[in-house]
């Protein structure tokens, strides 16, 4: 009787560990997800970036992966982020990460940001149209205003595609709770309205 009791009492131990593993493999796995999805886009230590979208000519800077280029400000949501350039573990762990091969605040083109769903950017859903979002990079704040929100399918590219017209777009994996490798990609559209000198903005500026 007593051997039984010990059997049964080591089942019920070994069902619960594998619970518990399973379920740690699952958290682990949804926060991974969105780094291996876009690992994809880098490509290497330094980046020469366009510093305008000129069909005719392009002038470049470096910039080191990992180096923090700016910080990113939801007036509505009173957050601040840092942003990374690049969108390896590395830098999604530490804040928000600017894709490799996209354009700055003030180029004039496509800025994409992008960021880990269940860390800095699990409040994004919800930003709403007419939202403001401002950007702190090389001692200007830049100002955006979101006119869409949409949600594609992993593989469109059309979120990093260059734009006629100055666009801060920010993307992370959705569904916000899926477990695993989401499907899909929740983004925000946010057109240039304004650029003022951060001196300017003194005590308003969004602080670090």
């Amino acid at each position: 009787m007593r051997e039984r009791y010990l059997v049964v009492v080591l089942w019920m131990v070994m069902v619960t560990g594998a619970a518990l593993f399973v379920g740690s493999g699952l958290l682990y796995w949804q926060g991974v997800s969105a780094v291996e999805d876009r690992a994809k886009l880098e490509r290497g230590p330094v980046e020469k970036l366009p510093l305008r979208e000129d069909l005719t000519e392009f002038q470049t800077v470096a910039i080191a992966v990992g180096e923090q280029i700016g910080e990113v400000y939801f007036p509505v949501l009173e957050i601040s982020i840092p942003v990374f350039h690049g969108v390896s573990e590395k830098e999604l762990v530490r804040g928000v990460g600017h894709i490799p091969g996209t354009l700055l605040p003030g180029d004039g083109g496509n800025i994409v940001f992008s960021g880990h769903r269940d860390t800095v950017f699990r409040r994004l859903g919800e930003l709403k149209i007419g939202d403001k979002v401002l950007v702190r990079f090389e001692g200007s704040l830049y100002t955006y205003k979101i006119g869409r929100i949409r949600v594609v399918d992993k593989e469109d590219t059309s979120v990093v595609v260059p734009r006629p017209r100055e666009v801060l777009t920010i993307t992370t994996c959705y569904p916000f709770t899926f477990i695993g490798s989401a499907p899909e990609r929740y983004v925000v559209e946010a057109e240039f309205i304004g650029r003022v000198d951060e001196e300017a903005v003194g005590e308003h500026a969004p602080s670090r």
